[in-house]
């Protein structure tokens, strides 16, 4: 899986280096996210997150990502990122499950359903 991702993500913002790339898991505690059809802030009970460490520098990495791809904030709130995780945090923003990372890479980088297939297959941990 890390390589695959890896390759990707270092095809995706090619001015910064990239070693390695993981899928974490990390546990949260109740988050509130925003709902920006209906207008609505709706609390998120995520209990496990799951988001991608990209090494060797994940802020320079992150940032240059945003500047690339500006729509991948309203991308993250259509797969029901948390808003902390959005908003707030400089890295990559926190999801329910793999595959919800998963879309939301594909969804952002306009990954063909081939890659976004293998990346589904490989990312199942």
């Amino acid at each position: 899986m890390s390589q695959v991702l890896t390759a990707i993500l270092s095809h995706a913002v090619p001015s910064v280096r990239v070693w390695k790339v993981e899928i974490v898991e990390s546990l949260v505690p109740l988050r509130w996210s925003f709902d920006s059809k209906k207008m609505t802030p709706y609390p998120v009970k995520l209990g496990v997150a799951y988001s991608f460490d990209v090494r060797p520098e994940p802020y320079i990495y992150w940032r240059r990502f945003r500047k690339l791809y500006p729509h991948w904030e309203q991308v993250a709130y259509k797969y029901r990122s948390t808003t902390y995780s959005v908003a707030t945090r400089k890295l990559c923003p926190e999801f329910s499950s793999r595959g919800t990372l998963i879309d939301w890479l594909s969804d952002v980088l306009s990954l063909s359903l081939g890659e976004k297939k293998l990346l589904h297959l490989v990312g199942r941990g």
